[in-house]
């Protein structure tokens, strides 16, 4: 199993090739803003990308659950990308989601885009959820209590690496001190650099970005 472990507020976090987090002490798997159905929410508008986003991503943490069996799978909000997205679903779609809840009781934290639960789909909502030291929510607090850590996903960081002289703007967790926001698993997400003033005030004393290959994580600041 490839991973890079960081530690918050005393609590083992395990960064995972695809942009997943695994909570060794809890067995715990966590992952972010997969915006499921912004494909079909978007060609609603007239807009049009292929198809296959949903499926795409849905096999994607389907493959995360089976590679690290957690007990439990935390998403972290904007996991669908509207509130009517659960009713644009796919037979096959919904038969690979039902099949990821079967595997792992799942906590759906509720996001900007998912501010309702919705309907129909395995698992428990939730506004945020607390696990040992960590807080896991949505969107990053200005604030965070002494002696705890959160994990957070909404602002989708990227970086810019350059690479045998080509520079590539790549998908990344971000952590400090008090805080890890975790990159956006969704197949359509796009992402802001870390320099982008979202970011601003979010890491006092400095941070750390990593970014992934095939079987490692590699620092990249």
């Amino acid at each position: 199993m490839s991973f890079r472990e960081v530690t918050l507020a005393g609590e083992r976090i395990w960064l995972l090739p695809g942009g997943a987090v695994f909570l060794p002490e809890t067995q715990m798997l966590v992952v972010a803003d997969l915006h499921l159905g912004k494909g079909t929410s978007v060609r609603a508008r007239g807009v049009l990308l292929p198809p296959g986003d949903t499926m795409s991503t849905l096999e994607n943490v389907l493959q995360l659950v089976e590679a690290h069996s957690p007990r439990v799978l935390v998403a972290l909000g904007d996991s669908f990308h509207d509130c009517q997205a659960g009713e644009r679903l796919l037979d096959a779609e919904r038969t690979l989601l039902d099949t990821i809840t079967t595997k792992a009781a799942t906590l759906w934290i509720t996001g900007n885009h998912d501010a309702l639960p919705i309907s129909g789909i395995g698992g428990k909502w939730v506004e945020e959820y607390r696990v040992g030291n960590l807080i896991l929510r949505h969107i990053p607090s200005a604030a965070i209590p002494s002696g705890s850590a959160e994990l957070a996903g909404h602002l989708h960081p990227k970086i810019r690496i350059r690479i045998r002289g080509h520079v590539m703007s790549r998908a990344c967790f971000l952590t400090g001190e008090e805080r890890l926001i975790l990159p956006a698993l969704g197949s359509y997400t796009g992402g802001l650099d870390i320099s982008h003033q979202a970011f601003a005030g979010l890491f006092l004393h400095g941070y750390a970005a990593y970014v992934w290959g095939a079987d490692q994580i590699n620092r990249v600041v």
